[in-house]
């Protein structure tokens, strides 16, 4: 089997996998610097292929449960965690038309890494998939269509009794399209958009209850939808853009009741609506987000929810144009992100939420093409990132918010690499930052970061010579403390796990399923004492599996 088996066993998993009230205190000035394979009992447990972390609770990946009966396979479209009871929305292969509702519980509560785990059925042979899975405390929200009542609200206490409809809330037909927003939790309240079929899509909320799912204000009066977009959760209240039929699509808040809910600001004046979107809030509370006031292009605006305080930050690019603002990313009390100015094309920018503190970090690449920066993370208060200097092409750079504090940490590729070879996947985990990238001696493989150039390297080559590991179309490393893991492929096991502390000696893999053949590992959940992943080792098809939290350093 060669990589590119393994790339499409990989894609086809991943298809079916998918991957939170204060004032606004503008403070102008000065920037801050800154593996025997297991049994076919669901207990088994995989001996590691490599040395054992020293850690005694890292005992390698075990097998959880065989969710998909007979030679079926478990296809995971979402999941969610309630004090380690893990929820798993899928779909059973290969046919792909029935769904399941499964909660697993390992029984110990993670005093025993050998007690096993408890699966238990909660809905199943569904035509619609649970989807949007959203923890209130101790219960699980989800939309789904059953056939009856169409696309509605649902919750979940982890029993099969307490898993139901929590109200038919448009009894004409579904209260949700096909790819609903996703619902944000405030307190003990879920607020959602739905529409009942009299009012339009509307934002809602619930507590659980019939009395207490509602409609929160027909923005948009009567039969029309507000269409209100994604919210963002600003102290306890969300804001979010909608359109009240009036004044066009602008920037709205809601403390959950319907006279709290209310326009923050008409950025353009009369019907056509700035279409506010990006919202971003830092942690200080600064909240930013992009939109078009009609005479300055969409642009950068921030907003403390009034009126008076909902203000252009700066004209990046005069003019109408617009500066094609992109990669909001915090930097806890400065913002970065990519922006145009007409002149440098486009490059880093930062700002703190005023036109004195808002500026091009650097000119990474002179001239009107720009560097292209994408993919930002944050990282201890800096950003890295990929860009283009037009002398290296596309490689990891770190910046600080200055000029000076913005360099590149590694040239990966000496001379530029082809198309499609450049580094991708920044991942953010506990003081360091994860990524592929490709070399000509070692192909695409796993790197890492702590935001130096002397801390920036080669983790392994798990597939020794210039043939990659990683594939073309990789899932990105998941990240547990100061730790990570993803699927890689070497000849001898075919695509299998390997999870690291982000040095050669703390890397360790296991072929769970013996041999060249796949096990298709993707890891899609992490609670406080098992990270969460489905695999194939070769007598279940791809099935959950569990690895110890203990395999991964806390920072």
């Amino acid at each position: 089997m060669g990589p590119g088996k393994g790339n499409e066993s990989m894609r086809h998993s991943r298809s079916y996998f998918l991957a939170g009230s204060c004032a606004l205190f503008c403070a102008c000035g000065p920037m801050e610097e800154s593996v025997d394979p297991p049994t076919t009992d669901s207990d088994s447990e995989l001996e590691l292929s490599q040395d054992l972390n020293n850690a005694p609770q890292c005992t390698g990946p075990r097998f959880v449960a065989d969710l998909a009966p007979g030679t079926g396979s478990t296809n995971l479209l979402d999941s969610a965690e309630v004090d380690g009871v893990v929820y798993m929305s899928i779909v059973y292969g290969p046919s792909l038309d029935t769904y399941y509702l499964w909660k697993l519980e390992e029984k110990s509560g993670g005093q025993d890494l050998h007690s096993g785990w408890k699966a238990t059925l909660l809905l199943g042979n569904l035509s619609d998939a649970p989807k949007r899975m959203t923890v209130v405390g101790s219960k699980v929200f989800f939309i789904l269509d059953d056939g009856i009542h169409g696309s509605e609200l649902w919750k979940t206490d982890g029993t099969p009794g307490g898993t139901r409809l929590v109200e038919d809330i448009n009894p004409f037909g579904s209260a949700f399209s096909d790819n609903p927003l996703n619902p944000v939790a405030v307190g003990k309240t879920l607020y959602f958009a739905a529409d009942d079929g009299t009012h339009g899509t509307e934002l809602w909320r619930s507590d659980g209850t019939t009395g207490g799912t509602r409609l929160v204000k027909d923005i948009f009066p009567g039969l029309p939808s507000s269409s209100p977009g994604q919210p963002l959760l600003d102290g306890k209240r969300l804001l979010f853009a909608a359109d009240d039929g009036s004044k066009g699509r602008e920037l709205w808040k809601s403390d959950g009741t319907s006279g709290g809910t209310r326009r923050v600001r008409d950025i353009f004046p009369g019907a056509m609506g700035s279409s506010p979107d990006q919202l971003f809030r830092l942690e200080d509370g600064t909240v930013f987000f992009v939109a078009d006031d009609g005479t300055h292009g969409r642009e950068l605006w921030t907003t403390d929810g009034t009126k008076e305080d909902t203000e252009l930050v700066e004209d990046i690019r005069a003019g109408s144009a617009g500066s094609d603002i992109a990669w909001l990313t915090s930097g806890k009390k400065k913002l970065y992100f990519t922006a145009n100015d007409g002149v440098h094309g486009s490059e880093l920018w930062t700002s703190m939420g005023c036109e004195d503190d808002t500026r091009l970090v650097k000119d990474i690449r002179p001239g009107a093409m720009g560097s292209a920066p994408n993919e930002l993370v944050p990282l201890k208060g800096n950003v890295i990132l990929f860009a283009d200097d037009a002398t290296h092409g596309r490689e990891p750079w770190r910046s600080n918010g200055t000029t000076a504090g913005t360099l590149m940490l590694a040239d990966t590729h000496p001379t530029s690499p082809p198309s499609g070879y450049g580094p991708t996947s920044l991942v953010a985990g506990k003081n360091k930052v994860f990524f592929y990238a490709t070399t000509p001696d070692t192909g695409k493989e796993p790197w890492v970061t702590d935001g130096t150039p002397s801390g920036t390297r080669l983790i392994k080559d798990l597939r020794p010579g210039p043939e990659p590991s990683i594939s073309g179309d990789p899932f990105p490393p998941f990240v547990v403390g100061g730790g990570a893991t993803f699927p890689y492929y070497n000849e001898a096991v075919g695509v299998e796990l390997v999870w690291t502390d982000g040095t050669a000696s703390g890397t360790r893999v296991a072929d769970i399923n013996p041999g060249p053949d796949s096990s298709s590992p993707v890891a899609f959940r992490a609670t406080h004492d098992w990270v969460y992943l489905v695999a194939s080792d070769g007598i279940h098809n791809s099935e959950p599996w569990a690895l110890s939290v203990g395999c991964f350093p806390k920072n």
